[in-house]
């Protein structure tokens, strides 16, 4: 059954989010949020830049703050968008059956257990358009039904940061003012930021004013004000970093995206 001309789906929640359909044949972006990929047509190819070795697979753990480019052989993908706080990566790391480090520093993952099952469930919630409710329980499945060994929690300063900022994300609150809300300096604030999401507050900052726009979006705002209400300076500004966090063009993801939210 083809499907080329169904919109791509973007389920959201507080929690993590999930997109299904097509991403650009050669894409080029900075991984700012830890993601499970999958291909549910084609295998596609991550190519290291360093060493011109290809690394082939249908399933891809990748951790925030990896630079990467892949051929998705314009396969549906579903792209999952794990927490903030690491922990999902961490639960997932020992189901991936195989890892490689890429332009010489970022540690990839590939070939996830029960592969075919997981992907069997991403190609469901794409044909069946399946209802938000249902994704929830699908994804938490992906994460948390495996028999995992404890997995250590992240440092409630840096949790509560986290809220802060995303509470705060369409306004420019001061990473000063963050640090003294949370009881750290600046530089033990960044520096605890980043080991516990895996980059940096401006960054993280930054990929949350996109998940803002697309909800805004879906209250029915232009992408241009829908852009500007979730922080970002003028249109120009947030095309620019949705082209080097996520590649392709941010209006036609728009025209080519149904989104979802589960209200919190």
């Amino acid at each position: 059954m083809s499907h080329s001309k169904q919109k791509a789906l973007f389920y959201s929640t507080d929690k993590r989010s999930l997109y299904v359909g097509k991403l650009e044949r050669m894409l080029t972006q900075s991984n700012v949020s830890s993601t499970l990929l999958l291909s549910i047509d084609n295998q596609f190819d991550l190519i290291d830049q360093s060493s011109g070795i290809v690394h082939s697979s249908k399933s891809l753990l990748i951790p925030a703050g990896s630079n990467l480019t892949i051929d998705t052989h314009n396969a549906n993908v579903a792209v999952c968008f794990l927490n903030d706080q690491g922990t999902d990566l961490s639960k997932m790391i020992p189901k991936m059956n195989e890892s490689f480090t890429i332009n010489g520093k970022s540690r990839i993952y590939s070939n996830i257990s029960h592969e075919p099952g997981i992907i069997k469930t991403a190609e469901n919630i794409w044909t069946e358009r399946s209802p938000i409710e249902d994704v929830v329980e699908e994804v938490d499945s992906w994460v948390e039904f495996f028999n995992t060994k404890h997995v250590d929690q992240p440092d409630p300063r840096i949790s509560l940061a986290i809220a802060i900022i995303k509470d705060n994300c369409s306004e420019n609150i001061a990473v000063h003012d963050v640090a003294e809300r949370v009881n750290l300096s600046v530089p033990r604030l960044t520096q605890l930021f980043k080991q516990v999401t895996g980059t940096p507050i401006r960054r993280f900052r930054l990929w949350h004013r996109i998940f803002l726009t697309a909800l805004k979006i879906r209250e029915g705002l232009s992408l241009t004000d829908a852009s500007i209400s979730a922080g970002f300076s003028d249109y120009a500004q947030f095309s620019r970093v949705y082209r080097e966090f996520c590649g392709g063009s941010p209006a036609a993801a728009k025209n080519n995206t149904e989104i979802r939210v589960m209200a919190s």
